[in-house]
């Protein structure tokens, strides 16, 4: 029973936590901002570069919904070859979903923005934006003062040669020189808090494929989505999201209460042994009564269960449907 529990936790943890409050990743809900980027640099005396570009960022709902377009041209000399490089990116986040824009396929991919929960996971309970600025201190980062950038005082951060001028946690200039290697990005043009529309947040009209990593990993292809659907998958997409981080709030809730209850039961989590079964039955019954009672938490574990039931048996399935209890539930799976 303990790993149908863990099991339950961790789907609920990983699909939940990307849409919760602290996805917020700025201070400011939404943004129009313009930039150009240079860089230029002498390699050992050996390979000559020099960069230019421009970038955009839109953003709304403070970062969940957000568009950057970044065009570059760079120049490489070396033994008196020349190489010119020209890349065109753009990424929408919107939420849940992420679409990638091939310029040169002219195609777009659309996918699961797995990093946004994993984000949310190191965020401790914290928006993204305090959590930012607390791991820049943490890796020796250190604020040495301010200016002001595109009409906004900002702060400055020094990192290791990087230096970042961040606006409620908007970077408005980054600049380095690393190896020889010097590069600007700076804001020349931003508006904060305005009014956005659907427009803002148009792409290319190019094909959109699916691409879904489970049915990659089984070796199936990349499936062409009806565009005129898009707005509505996306949109139950995040209305799952928001359902799953409320459930994913009562499971965090439920299994710091069950490890509390488990270690004034005698359990040692370091010690890299089982826990007993009277300490089990401890970590449980916390568990349910913190997560509104047995028939709630015996009601999401059975969910999580059948939703990820191919290949488990006919009658493994039925008596799960069935369970009314968590001695009932766990009853069906004797080998765990």
């Amino acid at each position: 029973m303990k790993n149908i529990i863990k099991i339950s936790m961790v789907a609920v943890l990983i699909s939940g936590l990307a849409q919760a409050k602290e996805m917020e990743r700025y201070g400011v809900k939404s943004a129009k901002i313009e930039y150009d980027i240079k860089g230029s640099g002498d390699i050992m005396g050996m390979v000559k570069t020099k960069m230019v570009g421009k970038k955009r960022l839109i953003f709304d709902n403070y970062g969940a919904k957000e568009l950057e377009e970044e065009s570059k041209v760079s120049k490489e000399t070396a033994m008196g070859n020349t190489k010119v490089t020209k890349t065109h990116t753009l990424r929408y986040l919107n939420g849940a979903i992420v679409y990638s824009v091939d310029f040169d396929k002219k195609e777009i991919t659309r996918q699961q923005n797995s990093g946004l929960a994993m984000a949310n996971m190191m965020s401790g309970g914290q928006s993204l934006k305090d959590k930012g600025e607390a791991m820049l201190k943490q890796m020796g980062g250190k604020k040495i003062g301010t200016d002001k950038v595109a009409g906004y005082s900002c702060d400055v951060w020094d990192l290791s040669g990087v230096k970042q001028c961040i606006y409620q946690g908007v970077p408005l200039r980054i600049e380095s020189n690393i190896m020889g290697i010097k590069s600007l990005e700076v804001a020349t043009k931003a508006s904060f808090d305005l009014s956005l529309n659907a427009d803002d947040f148009k792409l290319p009209d190019y094909p959109v494929y699916n691409y879904d990593m489970d049915m990659m990993m089984a070796g199936g292809k990349p499936e062409k989505l009806d565009q005129s659907k898009l707005e509505a998958m996306d949109k139950k997409a995040n209305e799952q999201g928001k359902e799953q981080a409320k459930e994913g709030a009562g499971m965090l809730k439920g299994m710091a209460a069950g490890m509390q209850a488990a270690q004034k039961a005698g359990y040692d989590p370091t010690s890299g042994k089982e826990m007993t079964p009277a300490q089990e039955e401890a970590m449980e019954k916390a568990m349910m009564e913190a997560m509104g009672g047995e028939q709630k938490m015996v009601e999401q574990a059975k969910k999580d269960i059948l939703s990820d039931s191919e290949g488990m048996p006919a009658s493994m399935k039925r008596c799960a449907q069935k369970a009314q209890t968590m001695k009932a539930l766990k009853s069906c799976f004797p080998d765990e």
